[in-house]
């Protein structure tokens, strides 16, 4: 039958019933028409006048409502009420004015599993934030002490340069000398050398950025040992896959890219230890990420740029990173329960 005059409650039910249908119908669900819905049903709280006596219901009307929850404001009742919407049960709220209070009501069916959600939306709540999910991303000091000497090293490195050309000769990163002669330093010291300032500080910038990011994820007295490593290895790896042609590079970028993927590697190691909680497409999110740094970063038309050895470092990077975080897992002293 058509109403042509409903009454608030039936005008209330239908707002909530359209706001369910279309946020949790797979079928027909979007982003924007639920949000409207959603803002359609908060302004009609707003706008929708408090009676300080409920008018007596018909028999046609009156329905079995049992109170689920109770609390001292009408935005907390709101706000509780759409954890029983998100659940696909209809709600509503009912002023008590002897007690000041606002009556969160469902129907008698769903109130045992409504008032247990409702039970746990409140210790999600009152948790504290170290228990929160990703509230420990970054659980450690960035080392600034470290950042603060890679600096200086770097700076002082490109100063003797200037000061002994022969230092970019005798410290690049080579592959005959390598493999050939054993001059096992190279793809070390080539991390402090520099063809000019521009390298220089592109190389301080990202590697500032990078690195500070890998002390708090996962220390910088484990993260630091693992860049240079790296970074050496990505650039011995570079080499030997040149070799025997002539191939020289400088330049710390191979270890920026390497702290690029051991916060990748780190990132996954943690998502997985999430994995019950998220999707598996969220727990390799954060290698999808570096790989988009990467190819924003570390690819160029100039025929200078090592994309190859920033791609090894990267490599290198990532599974180290991944090692780490795993380990770091694994040697955590379980929760108490």
């Amino acid at each position: 039958m058509n109403e042509k005059n409903p009454s608030p409650k039936n005008r209330c039910q239908k707002k909530l019933s359209a706001f369910a249908n279309v946020a949790f119908d797979p079928s027909s669900c979007s982003h924007q028409n639920a949000t409207l819905h959603l803002w359609q049903l908060l302004r009609y709280f707003q706008t929708m006048p408090t009676r300080t006596e409920p008018p007596p219901e018909t028999e046609t009307e009156a329905s079995p409502w049992v109170e689920v929850a109770e609390f001292d404001s009408l935005a907390q009742a709101y706000d509780h009420g759409l954890v029983i919407l998100a659940m696909g049960e209809a709600c509503k709220v009912e002023r008590d004015t002897e007690r000041g209070t606002f009556a969160l009501q469902a129907e008698p069916q769903p109130a045992p599993k409504i008032e247990r959600e409702l039970a746990a939306y409140a210790d999600e709540l009152s948790a504290p934030a170290s228990a929160r999910p990703f509230a420990d991303w970054a659980p450690h000091d960035a080392g600034w002490p470290w950042i603060y000497t890679w600096i200086a090293a770097l700076l002082g490195s490109f100063y003797m340069q200037v000061q002994h050309p022969t230092w970019s000769d005798w410290g690049a990163s080579s592959a005959i000398p390598l493999f050939r002669d054993l001059q096992w330093w190279r793809p070390f010291t080539a991390l402090f050398l520099h063809a000019d300032l521009i390298h220089l500080g592109g190389n301080l910038l990202f590697g500032v950025f990078f690195t500070y990011f890998v002390g708090r994820s996962i220390g910088a007295g484990r993260g630091w040992p693992l860049i240079i490593l790296c970074g050496a290895a990505g650039n011995a790896l570079t080499d030997w896959i040149h070799y025997p042609d002539a191939f020289i590079s400088i330049g710390a970028s191979t270890a920026v890219f390497a702290a690029l993927g051991i916060l990748s590697g780190s990132g996954v190691a943690e998502c997985w230890h999430k994995r019950p909680k998220l999707p598996l497409a969220r727990v390799f999110a954060p290698l999808l990420a570096g790989f988009v740094l990467l190819g924003m970063l570390g690819s160029s038309n100039d025929p200078r740029t090592d994309v190859l050895g920033h791609a090894c470092g990267f490599f290198l990077g990532t599974i180290a990173g991944a090692i780490s975080g795993f380990y770091q897992h694994a040697s955590a002293p379980a929760a108490a329960p």
